[in-house]
Order: structure tokens, then C-alpha cells, then sequence
């Protein structure tokens, strides 16, 4: 058997979908691979994808504290960061032990895993389209107690053996491998997922905030658009709560890149995993920005230039204005997806050093 270790942000859903992707591929190439998985990340997600895997419920990353899906709490945020680092001996040897036996250890991006990987004396291997110093800057001016993550996560990252970099990535920091978005496959067509939800003949406007609680006050100027299907996911439910509003409780049993492929329109959080698997799809998205978030300038930039999307203030968002425009946004014709095979050339590069 060919053990490894990851350890994965619970920031959000992204970077963990991004792993399970690699993970996937990898197993393909090593059919004996069996990951273990350090994260708080729900067990569920990866079971949607993954052919076996062993999982430790650890909160291994702090990342940003969040208000909702759209606002960070940054006051917090230094609070637990300032708990958290410097990373504790005792954990890091506790958890070194605990990967004996494993022969790569991957992070998204979660820096812990890069200093357990070199008590234990094993190659590690950070993925990432951003890392957290680099994120930390960008609230520096308002929030100097800052600095000291910043400084000290830096130096973590830049122990890692072997750097990964998935496009669109933000800074412009040099690494030994680049590769493509990377997504999760889409496994069910179109055709047969539209029948699947029921949809009938209507155009299919897919609502994704990723794994963050987000109130969405519009709901109830929904209705009226009668020749439109609405689906919102990460909801508390899975329930039909008109005859065109499909609510999805997280856990649902609709995967997620499915969903986008038999979308017409997909609104969302600029958020990576989303991009990348409209990127794959070929769908029209419309991105919603996080304020002073600096990934979702890039990830707006790619899907403007790169998916010929558009991008909504959050004001306009969670007021609704957007849905008398929805015409405007919905593209009469699917777009050629672009290359979006990043997991398989990262999975092709580890499996050379595995």
C-alpha cells in the first residue's frame, strides 16, 4: 500500500474539492494510493469522489475567520492566529509519528503539514493558487497585528520540497510545476442531470456560495420568474421550495460539477474550485466579489478575460437587482471549456516522485 498524507484549509470547500481532484487522479495512476486526510472539512465531501482514504477530523489551518460566505471577520482571525502560531512542538511531533509510513506529504495550503513532513523526514509538497502571507497582506495596513503570521507563515512556506502551482494562481511566487485550473470531473451529462432535476425545459441558473452560511434576502423575488429554474446550494435542507426553486442542503445528492454542466448561468463567489469547474464545463458565470479579498481580483480578472464572464457587486447580488438583467448574463450558446487537466499533470508529477 502507498501512503500519504494531506493536510487541507478548511477555509471554505475550494481547496479541499482541489485535493480530492488530485487525489482522484492519482489514484488512477497508483491504484494502491491511500491518502490520509487531516482536515475539519466534512468526511462526506471527499467520500463523494475518492475509492477509499482514511480521515482525521484536526484543525490544522486558521486561515480567515468568516462573517458569511462573502465577509471575513479579520479581528478574529488575528485572535486565533496569534493561539494557534508558532506551531505547537508537541502537535507537530504527535502528528510526525502519526505519519510514519507515509511516503509524501501534500498541503493546500496548509503550512502545519510542511513542518510535520520535515520532523518526520518526508518530502513535502505544497499545491496552492495563493498562500495565507500572501493573503494577509492585503488587510495589513488596516490590521498590523498581522505581521507576525505573515513573517512567520512565509518562512513555513518556503520550506516546502516541492511547490505546485495552480493557475489562475496570485502571486508571483516561483515554483517547480505549473498546471491548469483543477477541477472535479463531471461524471453525469447534461442531459441526463437535467432530467434528473426536473427542470423541464428552463433555463437553469445555478446559485453556489461555497461552503459558507450566506443568507440570500432576493429568495422571494424568485417566483416570478417563472421560465427560470433556480438551484441554491448550501442550504440547511434539501427541498423544492417553489415549482422553480431547488434548494440543496450541502450533503445533497447532486455532485457538484454535474450541477454546473447542466447549468445555463452559474452566480457565484469568486472562488476557485467554482471558476475552475465553469472553466471545465463551458458555462456562463457571473462572479460576486469579496470585499478586500485579494484571490477573488485575480479569479474575476481570469473569468472576465478567460470564461467571458461578469462580475456583480455584492450589493447588487443580495439585493436581486441582477435578476431583471438575467437575459443579459445567460450566453445563447455553451463556450469550448478550456484546459482545465491541472489535476491530471499534477497527479502525473507526483506519481514520478512517489
Amino acid at each position: 500500500m502507498t501512503k500519504i498524507a494531506c493536510f487541507i484549509t478548511p477555509h471554505g470547500f475550494g481547496h479541499a474539492t482541489r485535493m480530492t481532484a488530485v487525489l482522484e487522479a492519482l489514484q488512477e495512476r497508483i491504484p494502491d494510493l491511500h491518502p490520509h486526510l487531516f482536515t475539519t472539512v466534512p468526511k462526506s465531501l471527499f467520500a463523494e469522489t475518492l475509492k477509499r482514504f482514511s480521515y482525521h477530523y484536526m484543525a490544522c489551518d486558521i486561515g480567515l475567520a468568516q462573517k458569511d460566505g462573502l465577509h471575513a471577520d479579520i479581528q478574529t482571525s488575528i485572535q486565533q492566529l496569534q493561539e494557534f502560531l508558532p506551531f505547537d512542538t508537541c502537535l507537530l511531533n504527535e502528528l510526525a509519528e502519526k505519519i510514519q509510513g507515509c511516503q509524501l506529504v501534500l498541503c493546500d495550503i496548509a503550512p502545519i503539514g510542511i513542518a510535520v513532513a520535515r520532523i518526520a523526514g518526508i518530502k513535502s509538497v505544497l499545491i496552492e493558487n495563493f498562500t495565507w502571507d500572501w493573503i494577509y497582506k492585503a488587510y495589513l495596513q488596516d490590521h498590523p497585528g498581522l505581521q507576525p503570521a505573515i513573517s512567520y507563515l512565509n518562512s513555513q512556506y518556503q520550506q516546502a520540497d516541492v511547490h505546485i502551482r495552480c493557475k489562475p494562481y496570485c502571486s508571483m511566487m516561483q515554483g517547480d510545476l505549473e498546471c491548469g485550473p483543477i477541477s472535479r470531473r463531471i461524471r453525469t451529462g447534461r442531459t441526463e442531470m437535467r432530467k434528473r432535476l426536473r427542470c423541464k425545459n428552463k433555463n437553469i441558473v445555478l446559485i453556489s456560495m461555497g461552503g459558507m452560511d450566506l443568507k440570500l434576502p432576493f429568495i422571494n423575488l424568485l417566483p416570478d420568474r417563472k421560465e427560470t429554474f433556480f438551484i441554491l446550494t448550501g442550504q440547511e435542507k434539501t427541498h423544492r421550495l417553489k415549482e422553480n426553486i431547488l434548494l440543496l442542503a450541502r450533503d445533497s445528492e447532486f455532485y457538484h460539477p454535474d450541477l454546473i454542466n447542466a447549468a445555463d448561468l452559474v452566480i457565484c463567489k469568486s472562488g476557485y474550485s467554482t471558476v475552475a469547474e465553469c472553466a471545465q464545463a463551458g458555462v456562463s458565470i457571473v462572479t460576486v466579489g469579496r470585499l478586500r479579498f485579494p484571490e477573488s481580483v485575480i479569479l474575476e480578472k481570469f473569468s472576465t478575460s478567460m470564461l467571458n464572464g461578469r462580475s456583480l457587486e455584492q450589493a447588487d447580488f443580495l439585493s436581486g437587482s441582477w435578476i431583471r438583467h438575467l437575459n443579459q448574463f445567460c450566453s445563447p450558446s455553451r463556450k469550448p471549456a478550456i484546459a482545465t487537466k491541472g489535476a491530471d499533470t499534477a497527479a502525473q508529477y507526483l506519481s514520478m516522485l512517489l
